[in-house]
């Protein structure tokens, strides 16, 4: 996997990409990797699987059609961190790219949510023109939590 310190050569790495160019550039280029070309909706993962989940959720003011989330009415991008959570051991870690919504929204529900399952470990507000070569302007926050163990 790249340029990895020897202490983790062991490690199995997961990736889940929506587009399917990336994703198979994905695969090429880590090819011991499991790669998903799908919607992370849509994958199966077991609970408490991974030890660290790293990642850039999709921003939107839209809901996605996943079952287990569906009763909170969560946006695509707080659906996210609610999987993640729950995709990730008790102790894990999770750092996560989101927009500043996560942190700033009126409605508290989704960082209550969060709060509940995960302590806060830090985070950093990304300036509006972070992401501007990839043609959007929005200010982001990378948000790093830990699982709680109960």
């Amino acid at each position: 996997m790249g340029l990895l310190p020897e202490t983790l050569s062991d490690s199995v790495f997961y990736g889940v990409e929506l587009d399917d160019l990336s994703g198979r550039i994905a695969k090429q280029l880590y090819q011991k990797a499991n790669i998903t070309i799908d919607g992370f909706e849509n994958t199966d993962f077991p609970d408490y699987f991974f030890d660290v989940a790293i990642g850039n959720v999709p921003f939107g003011q839209y809901q996605v059609a996943d079952s287990r989330y569906d009763k909170y009415g969560f946006l695509i991008h707080d659906d996210f961190f609610a999987k993640t959570l729950d995709k990730v051991r008790l102790g894990g870690i999770i750092a996560l790219i989101t927009s500043k919504g996560t942190m700033d929204k009126e409605n508290e529900e989704v960082r209550k949510y969060i709060a509940q399952r995960a302590d806060l470990i830090g985070a950093i507000r990304l300036p509006n023109n972070a992401f501007k070569n990839a043609g959007t302007e929005v200010t982001a926050d990378i948000i790093f939590l830990q699982k709680r163990n109960h």
